[in-house]
């Protein structure tokens, strides 16, 4: 494939690299964070084209600290599809040797890439999603080197009778070789549920067979409010908790912030934080038991929505440093930093504000340096 034009003009960009965020704090108590490294020399992106007339394409660019090339691009990579939306790929860079998982949406496309060679970045190997999966959204390595990989939708109807989308029945997963060869799937359908799951991140804990995922939508109208439990040995579903309605300073009901559970994160003790789109937090506990617990603990403050097809808030994909959740959200254009010391009693301890027209949606961190 020839090389994309430096110039063409980008809607969006997807990280997986460096993110370089200050910590100014003003906790109760002061905390030192070893951070030193040396610093990853090269961001991935995956880039759409502002008009759709170009191909949307993978980007490399040169981020080491030293370099006098510093913020240019290094390499192109078109990816032979127009509008595709470019959209997830793994939150951190695989071990060397290994590939990357990428996620071009709404051409249900997943690209296995080749990232070891900056200079010379490859898509190795493309699958569509199994029947009767659909739309291919999150990706998940596991220490075995395998990958879970979302689905937000299957074939047929969703159980909610107003779902504006076709497809839209209960989302499911799967299991990929590190190749892309299919070794299982499970559909994430539950009992009772009169709105459809739609598998959006993982948190996967070996430790314990378990893996929790979160329900939200990307295209679709119509989803559950729920985190679900599986054991990973024998992909079968344990448990599918409702989120609970976020709660203000005051305990004021918060309507809305429970909506499209996001991003959990593993914490040091095993349990896993997360949030909601909606901006609300929870703190999952005794994920292995029969009866694990899921505790709304935290809400961030945003306008209500206009109307019921919009989610307040957009509280996105968030990023853990230590006892620091660093959150994106995009509705107040920020990023908000909260201190878990205490997952039960989480407490805001800086705030990044950013222009108007930026509306922070992705965070990532190099794992190599701060």
């Amino acid at each position: 494939m020839a090389k994309q034009s430096i110039d063409a003009p980008l809607r969006a960009a997807w990280t997986a690299g460096a993110v370089l965020l200050a910590l100014t704090t003003c906790s109760r108590k002061e905390t030192e964070i070893d951070l030193q490294g040396s610093p990853s020399s090269y961001l991935v992106t995956f880039v759409g084209d502002l008009d759709e007339k170009e191909p949307d394409f993978l980007l490399t660019i040169d981020v080491d600290p030293t370099s006098e090339q510093r913020g240019q691009p290094i390499e192109t990579m078109p990816i032979g599809h127009h509008g595709s939306v470019p959209h997830h790929m793994e939150y951190e860079r695989p071990p060397n040797n290994e590939v990357i998982f990428v996620n071009a949406h709404q051409k249900e496309l997943t690209m296995i890439v080749d990232i070891d060679n900056r200079r010379s970045i490859n898509i190795a190997h493309t699958f569509e999603p199994p029947a009767p999966y659909r739309f291919p959204h999150d990706y998940q390595r596991t220490p075995n080197g395998t990958r879970l990989v979302g689905f937000l939708r299957s074939d047929g109807a969703s159980p909610d009778p107003n779902e504006a989308t076709t497809p839209g029945n209960h989302g499911g997963i799967g299991e990929y070789t590190n190749s892309g060869e299919l070794l299982r799937t499970v559909s994430a359908a539950a009992p009772g549920l009169k709105k459809a799951v739609r598998p959006y991140a993982f948190a996967l804990l070996p430790e314990i067979d378990r893996f929790v995922v979160t329900s939200a939508p990307m295209m679709e109208s119509s989803w559950a409010d729920v985190i679900q439990i599986y054991r990973y040995s024998d992909f079968s579903l344990l448990h599918t908790l409702d989120l609970p309605v976020g709660r203000d300073a005051q305990g004021q009901l918060v309507e809305g912030s429970q909506a499209a559970g996001f991003g959990p994160r593993i914490l040091d003790d095993g349990t896993v934080f997360l949030n909601a789109y909606g901006c609300a937090f929870y703190h999952l506990t005794d994920i292995d038991t029969t009866t694990p617990s899921l505790e709304m603990v935290y809400t961030i403050q945003t306008d209500p929505v206009p109307h019921i097809g919009k989610i307040r808030g957009a509280c996105s994909i968030p990023v853990r440093v230590a006892h620091y959740w660093i959150q994106s959200v995009s509705d107040l254009n920020s990023v908000v930093v909260l201190d878990i010391s205490d997952p039960r009693e989480p407490f805001e301890v800086h705030r990044i504000n950013t222009p108007k027209w930026f509306k922070p949606h992705w965070l990532a961190k190099d794992k190599a340096s701060n």
